[in-house]
Order: C-alpha cells, then sequence, then structure tokens
C-alpha cells in the first residue's frame, strides 16, 4: 500500500523538479509531504558558476493546492552551497525549485497561479507588493 500511495504522491509532484519523496503523512486536516531536493550541483544565481558543495541544509513550509477536502502542506528540506568562483560577491547560496516555489515563497507556484486565476476572474487586480503579482 506504501509504494502506491509513494508513487502516486510523485506523480503529483512537477515532473522536472529535483526532489524526492521522503514520506507523506494524512491526517483528518492535512496532507504533510515531506521532500528533499537531490540535484547533485546547482548553480551560483550571481555568478552561474556550478556548485555541489553542500554548505547547510535547511526546511520550508509551503502550501500547495488541497486534495479533496484535505490542504496539502510541504515540508522541504533546501540546501545551502558555496560558490568557488573567487570573484563573484556571493559565497553562499541557496538552490532554487523554480518549477516548486520561488525564493520566500509560503506557497507553491501552482497555488500561487491558481489564486491569481481566480483574482482576475473575479475582477481584482493584485497588489504590487503581493506575491501574487510576480508571477
Amino acid at each position: 500500500m506504501f509504494h502506491e500511495l509513494h508513487t502516486l504522491m510523485s506523480a503529483l509532484l512537477p515532473p522536472s523538479c529535483a526532489v524526492d519523496l521522503i514520506e507523506v503523512t494524512v491526517v483528518q486536516a492535512y496532507v504533510l509531504l515531506q521532500l528533499m531536493a537531490v540535484a547533485p550541483t546547482t548553480v551560483c544565481p550571481r555568478c552561474a558558476m556550478p556548485s555541489s558543495s553542500v554548505h547547510s541544509r535547511y526546511q520550508r513550509q509551503l502550501a500547495d493546492l488541497p486534495w479533496g477536502p484535505r490542504a496539502v502542506r510541504i515540508r522541504l528540506t533546501v540546501r545551502k552551497f558555496v560558490c568557488w568562483n573567487p570573484r563573484c560577491a556571493r559565497r553562499i547560496f541557496t538552490e532554487c525549485l523554480p518549477d516548486l516555489t520561488v525564493p520566500y515563497a509560503r506557497s507553491t507556484t501552482r497555488l500561487a497561479a491558481v489564486l491569481r486565476a481566480i483574482g482576475i476572474a473575479l475582477g481584482g487586480t493584485p497588489a504590487l507588493g503581493s506575491p501574487l503579482a510576480w508571477g
């Protein structure tokens, strides 16, 4: 049963996103997905030099589209990398997962897109500082 659930959950994640599904917890009010970024290397956003030197890890909490009556919460473990380019001013940077979320966001890109579409359909325009206006 767990293997089938894991396969289903993996299929619902963005296919181009380099994350592994670590654990799924289903309770009455919500589904918690624990994801971990797994790309072997990433590029510095400032100088575009690839790096595979992991400095540290931390967890982000994201909201996603609900699955039926249950809210979906994502606990995403991402890594910070070291930029070894001596001319780059950025020494430490966090890997980006643009198919899943944008930097500093508390929701997935697909949740933000749905909320934006609902707002536009209802005749509203997002405020300039709103995360919904970024997209």
